[in-house]
């Protein structure tokens, strides 16, 4: 993969996330707004707001740990839905903020902490669901979509 900027990480991620959601016949655009996203539904007629994390590749988990995946979303944020991207694998994983809340492991700085552990083989301490990102794949995009998740 070519080296991507830091500063152009995020940016990737909300264009990545908007170009699917227009591929899959979401009508959508970018906002400033202290979310990313709206798509907008004509009938019935709403606004949902996107708020768009990203990830270029997984990393070592504390710094030393194995490799994964991790999004970190403030508390207070005006977001319906948390979509956490993965460039190097081309994914994205769209969660409703209250289900993000709900999966989120931790708890800290005034934000939520969600990581996946792209390994399969990690032993795991404690409460061991929901901490792959195989476990994660009804939350990927394509299949929320195909749920309409919007339509409710």
């Amino acid at each position: 993969m070519a080296e991507i900027p830091k500063s152009m990480i995020g940016v990737s991620g909300k264009l990545f996330v908007s170009s699917m959601l227009l591929s899959h016949g979401v009508s959508c655009e970018l906002t400033g707004k202290g979310y990313d996203i709206e798509v907008e539904l004509v009938r019935p007629r709403r606004l949902w707001k996107i708020l768009v994390t990203t990830n270029l590749q997984p990393k070592r988990a504390g710094g030393k740990g194995k490799m994964a995946l991790d999004w970190w979303v403030p508390l207070n944020n005006p977001a319906d839905y948390i979509a956490c991207v993965d460039i190097s694998t081309l994914r994205i994983w769209l969660f409703k903020w209250d289900e993000y809340k709900k999966l989120a492991q931790q708890k800290a700085g005034g934000k939520h902490h969600l990581y996946m552990y792209t390994n399969k083989d990690v032993a795991l301490r404690g409460k061991q669901t929901m901490k792959f990102d195989y476990e994660f794949e009804g939350y990927r995009l394509e299949n929320r979509l195909y749920r309409g998740i919007f339509d409710k």
